[in-house]
C-alpha cells in the first residue's frame, strides 16, 4: 500500500472554500470562525476535498495589511483545528514558518488529542512496514509509520497519567482514614498538626475531582486501543 496524501481533483468552488475556510473575519471570535464553518468544514472532510495543506488540521488566518502590499492579505494567526479531536490547538506566536507549524501539531498528536485520525495506518500495518528496511519504504510511508508512533506515545503517556491518577486516589483514601482516626482521637495530635492535615486532605480531594473523570475516560480509550492492537 502507497500511504500518500493524494491531492483530489477540485472545482472552482471547492478550491475557493478551501482558501476562505482559514479566514477569521473582521470582529469574529475563533468560537465565531468555527461555528461558522464547521458543518461545511466536515463535509469537505468527509468528502475528501481538501487540498494537501489543509487534510489534517487547518491554521486559522486573519487579513491583515502588510509592509510592502497595499492591499491586505491573509496572515497565519496562533490558532489552529485539529481534524482528529475537533479541538482548538494553540502554536503560539511563531506563525511564519510552515514547518514550525506541522511541529506543534505533532506535539499535540502525542501529548494531547484524544483521536487518531491523523493515522494513516493500523497496528497490523505497521508491525509489518517496521519488520522492513526503512531504505525500502519511501518518504510517505515513513510519515504514515511516524505519525503512528506518535499515536503510541500518546497512549502511553495516558497511561501514565492514569496510574499518577490512581497514586493519588489510593492517597486521599488514606488521608480519609487517617482524618477518621483523628477526629476519634483528638489528643493524639496537636490542634495545628491537625488542621495541617484536614488542609491536606481537602487540597487533593479538590484534584482529585478536577482529573476523576478525565481518568476514567483515559482509561476506556487505552484499554480498547491495547485489545484492539493484540
Amino acid at each position: 500500500m502507497v500511504y500518500i496524501d493524494n491531492c483530489p481533483v477540485l472545482n472552482d468552488i471547492e478550491w475557493r472554500d478551501n482558501c476562505q475556510f482559514p479566514v477569521i473575519r473582521d470582529g469574529e471570535t475563533p468560537s465565531n470562525w468555527k461555528n461558522r464553518i464547521w458543518n461545511q468544514l466536515v463535509n469537505y472532510r468527509n468528502n475528501n476535498k481538501f487540498t494537501d495543506y489543509n487534510k489534517r488540521y487547518l491554521i486559522a488566518r486573519k487579513m491583515e495589511f502588510t509592509e510592502g502590499f497595499s492591499y491586505r492579505m491573509a496572515v497565519k494567526v496562533n490558532i489552529a483545528i485539529c481534524y482528529s479531536c475537533d479541538q482548538f490547538v494553540y502554536v503560539d506566536k511563531r506563525v511564519g514558518y510552515e514547518l514550525y507549524h506541522n511541529y506543534k501539531m505533532e506535539e499535540h498528536w502525542c501529548t494531547n488529542c484524544t483521536g487518531n485520525k491523523y493515522c494513516d495506518i493500523c497496528f497490523k500495518e505497521y508491525m509489518e512496514l517496521k519488520q522492513k528496511p526503512e531504505v525500502e519504504s519511501d518518504i510517505y510511508t515513513r510519515l504514515a509509520i511516524y505519525r503512528y508512533e506518535l499515536r503510541i506515545e500518546n497512549l502511553i503517556n495516558r497511561v501514565k497519567h492514569i496510574r499518577e491518577t490512581a497514586k493519588k486516589i489510593r492517597a486521599v483514601k488514606i488521608i480519609q482514614q487517617k482524618w477518621i482516626e483523628i477526629m476519634y482521637k483528638p489528643d493524639s495530635l496537636k490542634a495545628k498538626e491537625l488542621a495541617e492535615h484536614y488542609k491536606l486532605l481537602w487540597a487533593v480531594r479538590e484534584e482529585m475531582r478536577q482529573y476523576s473523570l478525565r481518568a476514567s475516560t483515559l482509561d476506556f480509550i487505552s484499554l480498547s486501543f491495547l485489545k484492539e492492537s493484540w
